[in-house]
C-alpha cells in the first residue's frame, strides 16, 4: 500500500474519531441525553445520575445545573449541587489543567457504616487533576448514622493551587449541627490549611477557630464556647498547638437540682496519633467562677483505652465551690456557709481490659483556713486546718481493688450546739488500709488514728449497701488529757459551777457499731480505773472510781429487749466528799442491756447518821426522747442536824424517815409518790408530792407539797433573827415550786396549833420584825415605846393566823383572823397584848422586796437571852 493511500486511511480514522467526538459532544451539551445514557449504566455503576442542565464549551469550560448523584444499592452518599462551573484546558500530552471550580449550593450526604477501613480516604485525590482554584458557597456536608446526624450548613470554602501530589491552600467557614441520642450542639467554625501532601497521610499547618452557640452531652450543657487553635498535621499525627478555649457557662441538671459554673476558661496543648490512636496532653491550665485553677498533662490511647495523668488543683476557693454545688447538697444544708483555702493533687493511671477500666490513683488534699456556719449559727467551725493522702488501685477480675489513707487535721475551734471547743495545738490523725468492690459496693477497712495524744486506738469497718459494721478499740486513754481537749471548755461555758472540774483515770472502750436501714446498735465494754474527779470550789472529792461495764444499745429503730443472762457490770468508788457529806466505800453491781440501765441489788448507803436504800431502779428507752426511770427509795433515821449543817449554820435537832416509792422520771419531769417525815422543833413535818426537772441546767425548778403541826415556835425562834416567839403551830405549804434557784409559786398557812397547851407569848423584837416584813414600816414601833407598853418585852397572844401567797412574782399576805371587819394575823389575848392587823390586805409586792424583808429571819442569832413574861 503506497503512502498516499495510508495517509488517506489515516485521515479517514482520525476524520471518523472526530465525527464522533463531534457526536459525543453534542449528545453531552443534551441533559435529556445525559440522564438517558446514565439510566443505561445504572446496573454497571450502581449510581442514579440526573442533571437539568448542561453544557459545554471549548476547550474545556463545562456549566451544569441541577445535578444530583446517588447511591443505590445501599445508602453510601447522596450528592447535590444547584450549579457547578468548570474552566479547564487540555495541554501537551492530554494532561488536563483546571483554572477553576466553582459549586453553588452542593449539598454532600455520606452515610457511614461501622465497619473499620484500612484504605485511603484520600487516595482518589491523587487521579484527580491540578486545580488553581475551588470555590464552594452556601455549601451543605451532612454525616449520618443509626443514631446520629452532623451537619456543616452555610459552608463557604475556598481551595487554592491544589496539586494531587503536593497538597494546596483550604480556606472555609461553615456553621455546624450536631443531632445524637446523647449529644448535641450548634454553631460556627472557620478554618485555615497550607496543606503540603493530601495522600497517603495529609501534611501541612493552619488554625481552626470554633464557636458554640449551645451544646449538651447527657446531663451536660455548655452555653457561648469558643475554642482557637493552631493546627498541625504531619502524617498520622493531629496536633493542636497553642489552643485556648472559653465556656461562658457550663452547668449539669439532675432534675430539678443544677449547678452552673460561669467564665471558664482554658489552654492546652494536644496532639493525637491517628494510626496508634495515642494521645498527648503536654500541658493543660483552667481556671473559672472564682473556683481556683487547675494545671495537668496526661498520654495514652483512644483504643484500647488507657491513661496515664496528673492534675494539680490549687487556690481553690471553698466559697465558690460550695456555692457552685450548692443545689446538689442535703436541703438542710443549702443555707450553709463554707469557707477555706485547698489543693489537691492527683496522679492516675489506668486501662481497659475485658470490658472495664483497671486503674490506680494517689491524692493529695490540703486544707487551710477551714470555715463552716449554719444557717441559724448554732454549729460553725474556724481555722481548720487538714491534710488527706490516699493510695487506690481499682478491683481486677477476681482480685478487690485496695486503698491507703492518711489523714490529718489539727487547730480550729468547733460550735455545735451548746458544745465550743477550741482545739488550738491539737492534732488528729487517722492512718488506714482496706479493700473495696464497685459491683455490689462493698468496703473492708482497719486502721488506727490519734486522738489529741490521748490514747492508743484501733479500728475496722465493714461497708455495704445492707449493713455496715465498724469496730472500735481504745486502750490506755487519759481521761485528764481526753477531758481537757474535748469538754473543759463544754463544761465551764454551761456549767460555771464546775469550772474548776478536773478528771483523771485510765479508760479502755471495746465498741461495735451495727447499722442498717432498720436499726442502729452498738454493743461492748466500758473499764474505768484509778477514776478521780476533783471539783474545790463545790467541796467535791471522788477518789477510786472503778467501772466494769458490758453494754449493748439501740440507736435507732426498735428498743431490743435485754438478752437472756445479761453480764453485769458494777460501779464502785472508795470515796466520795461533797462538803461536809463523806460516803465510805461503795460497791454497786449494774446492767447496762438492751436500752435499760439496772441496779439488780438494792444499794444501801450509810449517811448522815442514818440509812439510805436505792430498790428496783430501772431505766428503760435509754438514749431515746421517751426515756423513763422509775425507781424506789427509802430513808431512815437520817440526822437533820448533819443535813442541815451543809446548806446553813443553823443548829436544828431531829431525823428524817420516809418512802419516796415509786420515784419516775417521764418527759423530762421527775416526780416522787410517798412521803418524808421530819421530827423537829417538837412536831412535824411531811413532804409529799416531789417533783423536779433539768436537774443540771440553770433553769431547773423544784416542787412539792409541806404539812406541819405541833411545831413549837420558841425552837424556832431561838434560831433565826426575829425575835422570841412561844406557841404551837401548824399549817401547810402548797404548790411550792422553785425555778431559777428562787421561789416562784407557793400557798403558805400558818395558824395555831392547840393540840397541847403551852405559853403563848410574842417578843417586841419578833412583834417588830414581823411588822416591818408584812408592811415594810416600823410605824408599830411608836405604839410600843408608848405608855406603859414601853415596860414590857414581851406580850401574850390568843392566836395566830397567816395566809402568804405567791404567784406571777407578786407576794401578797392575808390575816386568816377576821373579827369587826379586820384582818388580824396575830390576835392579843383576852386582856393584855397587842394586835397585828393587816392594814393593807389587798396589797401585793414583788418578791424581790419581800425576800430583802425577810432575809433577816435566815441570819444567825448574835446573842440570846431570856426575857421575862410580863
Amino acid at each position: 500500500m503506497n503512502k498516499k493511500k495510508i495517509a488517506l486511511r489515516i485521515a479517514v480514522v482520525f476524520a471518523v474519531l472526530l465525527a464522533v467526538l463531534a457526536g459525543l459532544a453534542a449528545l453531552l451539551q443534551s441533559a435529556r441525553a445525559v440522564n438517558t445514557i446514565a439510566g443505561w449504566m445504572e446496573p454497571l455503576t450502581g449510581l442514579s445520575v440526573h442533571v437539568d442542565d448542561i453544557s459545554i464549551h471549548p476547550p474545556l469550560n463545562i456549566r451544569v445545573n441541577g445535578l444530583r448523584v446517588q447511591t443505590l444499592r445501599d445508602r453510601g452518599y447522596d450528592l447535590s449541587l444547584d450549579r457547578a462551573e468548570i474552566h479547564a484546558a487540555a495541554s501537551a500530552g492530554l494532561n488536563i489543567q483546571v483554572e477553576k471550580i466553582l459549586l453553588t449550593g452542593p449539598k454532600f450526604t455520606f452515610f457511614l457504616k461501622k465497619e473499620k477501613s484500612d484504605t485511603d480516604p484520600f487516595a482518589v485525590l491523587r487521579k484527580l487533576p491540578p486545580v488553581r482554584l475551588l470555590e464552594m458557597k452556601d455549601g451543605e456536608l451532612e454525616l449520618k448514622t443509626e443514631s446520629s446526624a452532623y451537619v456543616l450548613p452555610g459552608m463557604d470554602l475556598t481551595i487554592r493551587d491544589f496539586n494531587p501530589e503536593g497538597g494546596g491552600r483550604l480556606y472555609g467557614k461553615s456553621r455546624f449541627d450536631v443531632r445524637t441520642s446523647d449529644m448535641a450542639g450548634r454553631g460556627s467554625l472557620g478554618v485555615s490549611l497550607d496543606l503540603s501532601r493530601l495522600s497517603p497521610r495529609p501534611s501541612g499547618a493552619g488554625s481552626l477557630q470554633l464557636s458554640l452557640e449551645s451544646g449538651s452531652f447527657g446531663q451536660l450543657k455548655i452555653t457561648e464556647g469558643k475554642l482557637d487553635t493552631q493546627l498541625g498535621l504531619s502524617a498520622d499525627v493531629l496536633r493542636f498547638d497553642g489552643a485556648s478555649a472559653v465556656i461562658r457557662n457550663f452547668s449539669r441538671s439532675n432534675g430539678s437540682e443544677r449547678i452552673s459554673i460561669q467564665d471558664i476558661k482554658t489552654k492546652f496543648n494536644l496532639s493525637y496519633n491517628q494510626k496508634t490512636s495515642g494521645f498527648s496532653l503536654t500541658s493543660f491550665e483552667a481556671s473559672g467562677a472564682d473556683a481556683g485553677s487547675l494545671k495537668g498533662q496526661a498520654t495514652g490511647t483512644v483504643k484500647p483505652g488507657s491513661w496515664n495523668a496528673t492534675l494539680r488543683a490549687f487556690n481553690l476557693n471553698l466559697s465558690r465551690i460550695f456555692s457552685l454545688v450548692n443545689p446538689l447538697l442535703p436541703e438542710d444544708y443549702r443555707d450553709w456557709t463554707f469557707q477555706g483555702k485547698g489543693t489537691v493533687d492527683l496522679e492516675t493511671e489506668g486501662r481497659y481490659a475485658d470490658g472495664s477500666a483497671v486503674w490506680k490513683a494517689a491524692a493529695v488534699i490540703d486544707l487551710s483556713e477551714g470555715a463552716f456556719a449554719s444557717a441559724d449559727h448554732t454549729k460553725a467551725g474556724e481555722r481548720i486546718t487538714g491534710r488527706m493522702e490516699m493510695k487506690l488501685g481499682s478491683p481486677e477480675k477476681k482480685r478487690k481493688g485496695r486503698f491507703t489513707a492518711k489523714m490529718t487535721g489539727k487547730d480550729g475551734e468547733i460550735l455545735w450546739g451548746q458544745y465550743y471547743q477550741d482545739f488550738k495545738g491539737q492534732r488528729l490523725a487517722v492512718d488506714s488500709q482496706g479493700f473495696f468492690e464497685t459491683k455490689p459496693f462493698s468496703l473492708n477497712s482497719s486502721g488506727t488514728f490519734d486522738l489529741f495524744q490521748t490514747g492508743s486506738y484501733a479500728f475496722t469497718a465493714d461497708l455495704s449497701r445492707r449493713r455496715t459494721i465498724f469496730s472500735l478499740t481504745a486502750q490506755g486513754v487519759t481521761c485528764l488529757r481526753l477531758f481537757g481537749a474535748l469538754l473543759q471548755n463544754y463544761v465551764t461555758q454551761n456549767y460555771p459551777n464546775l469550772q474548776d472540774l478536773s478528771l483523771e483515770g485510765t479508760l479502755d472502750l471495746k465498741l461495735t457499731a451495727s447499722l442498717s436501714p432498720d436499726q442502729k446498735v452498738i454493743e461492748g465494754d466500758l473499764s474505768l480505773q484509778d477514776g478521780t474527779a476533783l471539783s474545790p470550789s463545790n467541796g467535791l472529792a471522788l477518789s477510786g472510781l472503778t467501772i466494769r461495764l458490758p453494754y449493748d444499745l439501740a440507736l435507732s429503730g426498735r428498743t431490743p429487749a435485754p438478752p437472756a443472762g445479761s453480764r453485769r457490770g458494777f460501779m464502785a468508788f472508795k470515796e466520795l466528799q461533797k462538803g461536809r457529806l463523806t460516803i465510805g466505800e461503795l460497791h454497786v453491781p449494774v446492767v447496762l442491756s438492751g436500752n435499760r440501765f439496772l441496779l439488780p441489788e438494792p444499794v444501801v448507803v450509810s449517811l448522815f447518821g442514818g440509812e439510805l436504800v436505792i430498790h428496783g431502779l430501772r431505766v428503760d428507752h435509754l438514749l431515746f426522747p421517751d426515756m423513763n426511770v422509775e425507781a424506789g427509795l427509802s430513808i431512815s433515821r437520817l440526822n437533820l442536824g448533819e443535813v442541815i449543817a451543809l446548806a446553813a449554820p443553823i443548829a436544828l435537832e431531829g431525823d428524817l424517815n420516809g418512802d419516796l416509792s415509786p420515784i419516775l422520771f417521764r418527759e423530762g419531769k421527775w416526780t416522787a409518790g410517798g412521803s418524808l417525815v421530819a421530827r423537829v422543833f417538837g412536831g412535824r413535818i411531811t413532804i409529799d408530792h416531789l417533783s423536779a426537772g433539768r436537774i443540771f441546767s440553770p433553769s431547773r425548778f423544784f416542787g412539792a407539797d409541806v404539812a406541819f403541826d405541833a411545831i413549837d415556835l420558841e425552837e424556832v425562834t431561838s434560831n433565826i433573827k426575829i425575835g422570841r416567839m412561844t406557841g404551837l403551830i401548824q399549817g401547810s405549804l402548797k404548790n411550792f415550786t422553785m425555778e431559777y434557784g428562787q421561789p416562784s409559786r407557793f400557798d403558805l398557812v400558818i395558824t395555831s396549833d392547840r393540840s397541847r397547851k403551852v405559853p403563848q407569848a410574842i417578843s417586841v423584837d419578833a412583834i417588830k420584825n414581823l411588822s416591818i416584813i408584812s408592811t415594810g414600816s416600823e410605824t408599830i414601833s411608836d405604839i410600843l415605846n408608848s405608855g406603859l407598853n414601853r415596860f414590857f418585852s414581851q406580850y401574850p397572844y390568843s392566836e395566830i393566823g397567816i395566809r402568804c401567797t405567791l404567784s406571777d412574782d407578786l407576794f401578797s399576805l392575808r390575816g386568816l383572823i377576821r373579827e369587826g371587819g379586820k384582818e388580824y394575823l396575830i390576835r392579843r389575848s383576852t386582856f393584855r397584848g397587842i394586835d397585828m392587823v393587816n392594814q393593807n390586805p389587798d396589797n401585793s409586792i414583788s418578791f424581790k422586796d419581800m425576800s430583802e424583808r425577810m432575809g433577816r429571819l435566815f441570819q444567825p442569832r448574835q446573842q440570846s437571852k431570856d426575857v421575862p413574861s410580863g
